[in-house]
């Protein structure tokens, strides 16, 4: 195999989340990737959508009450003419009621199958959609990131029991109207929670902004102004916000 680098990594990503790879590019592709955790994002996210591939619906067999009835009709058909029966007429309409009946129950059992593939394709494309925008909605906080570091004219690191455990996190003042705090490595909160940012003065909190912690990169806007702020901090609130800390602070910087 060719020397990995970004163009075959491109190559490759897809027939790798598929499990499609041989033993050696699956090696050389996994080598690529552990020097490279940057790129871990995109096989998340890969992999989420090739998930949804196992909602697809499974073929299924005829229900055997209808195998049940058409053996009848057929054995009926097959009795001698000696046993006693009604007159050919009645026997007539009566077959024909039945296969009717079997006929629709078919039916039914046809369309209820290809209306519920039809609304599982519609949930995936739903699926698709949001984890696109999701996509749009990264990319465009990273896009803000990057432009933040290239015209950055402050930045305050931010410490506390959070970067104990690993978690790099910055304030960057870009110019007195934007702030925006990076962060890398944030541990997940539960679905019932969310980060909150306060600006303090005078040990008085103000709430200034909510975000949810993206493992590989977060950014969120600081929403009030920081000029004549004392501590910039942030702590785990429930789902919505607060309006004064309820939990320890997690992350916090003296200004």
């Amino acid at each position: 195999m060719s020397e990995m680098n970004h163009e075959r990594f491109e190559d490759l990503k897809d027939a790798y989340v598929l499990d499609a790879l041989p033993e050696e590019e699956r090696r050389d592709f996994e080598a690529y990737l552990a020097a490279h955790p940057e790129r871990r994002a995109e096989i998340d996210e890969l992999g989420a959508v090739a998930g949804l591939l196992a909602f697809s619906p499974h073929e299924e067999e005829p229900p055997p009450e209808l195998r049940s009835r058409v053996m009848e009709i057929v054995e009926s058909e097959a009795e001698p003419r000696g046993v006693s029966r009604r007159s050919a007429w009645a026997s007539i309409a009566d077959l024909f009621s039945v296969r009717s009946l079997a006929l629709g129950a078919a039916v039914v059992f046809l369309i209820g199958l290809l209306s519920w593939n039809l609304l599982l394709r519609d949930q995936m494309q739903d699926l698709q959609v949001q984890v696109q925008e999701e996509q749009t909605q990264v990319q465009d906080l990273q896009a803000q990131v990057e432009d933040a570091q290239s015209q950055q004219t402050r930045t305050i690191k931010l410490v506390g029991t959070w970067e104990e455990q690993g978690v790099n996190a910055e304030v960057a003042s870009l110019d007195k109207n934007q702030v925006i705090l990076v962060a890398k490595n944030m541990p997940a909160v539960p679905e019932d929670k969310t980060c909150q940012i306060w600006v303090i003065n005078d040990d008085v909190p103000q709430p200034s902004g909510l975000f949810q912690p993206e493992g590989n990169m977060t950014a969120a806007p600081v929403t009030n102004d920081i000029d004549k702020a004392d501590t910039i901090a942030v702590t785990v609130e429930p789902a919505g916000g607060s309006e004064q800390p309820t939990s320890d602070i997690v992350l916090s910087a003296e200004l």
